[in-house]
C-alpha cells in the first residue's frame, strides 16, 4: 500500500516539469517561462483606441519601447512585458502562448523569448 502512495506522490510532482519540459535552455532556466495569462494589444503613442481614449494608458511611459504597431502586453506569473511586432516569435509545443522574462536592471521585466500557437 505504502509503494502506491510513493508512487503517486512521484508521478504529481513529476508533471508539472514535464508539461514545459520543451522550453529551450536560452529561454528558461528553470523558472523565467510561463503561460500567458492576459495578453493586451498595443498602438503606437498618439494613437487614441475606442471613445477616444489613449491606447497606451494601462501601459507607463517608462515601458514603452517600441512603436511598432502590432505590438502586445502580456502577463504571466511572473510579470508583464512589452513584446514589439517584430520580436521573433517560437512555436509552443502545448498550442498556449508561453513567455519567458527575467528581471531588467532598470525595473521591470525583459522579455526573453515569446512562445505563440502554430498558425492554423
Amino acid at each position: 500500500m505504502s509503494k502506491n502512495w510513493v508512487l503517486a506522490a512521484l508521478l504529481v510532482a513529476a508533471t508539472p516539469a514535464a508539461a514545459h519540459d520543451w522550453y529551450p535552455i536560452e529561454c528558461c532556466h528553470g523558472m523565467d517561462c510561463a503561460p500567458v495569462e492576459k495578453v493586451e494589444m498595443l498602438q503606437p503613442p498618439g494613437i487614441t483606441g475606442l471613445l477616444g481614449s489613449p491606447a497606451y494608458a494601462s501601459v507607463p511611459e517608462a515601458r514603452l519601447r517600441h512603436d511598432v504597431p502590432g505590438s502586445m502586453m502580456v502577463t504571466t506569473k511572473l510579470g508583464s512585458v512589452v513584446v514589439p511586432a517584430d520580436f521573433p516569435r517560437r512555436e509552443s509545443k502545448d498550442n498556449r502562448m508561453h513567455a519567458c522574462m527575467r528581471p531588467a536592471d532598470g525595473g521591470g521585466m525583459r522579455l526573453i523569448c515569446i512562445f505563440m500557437p502554430p498558425s492554423t
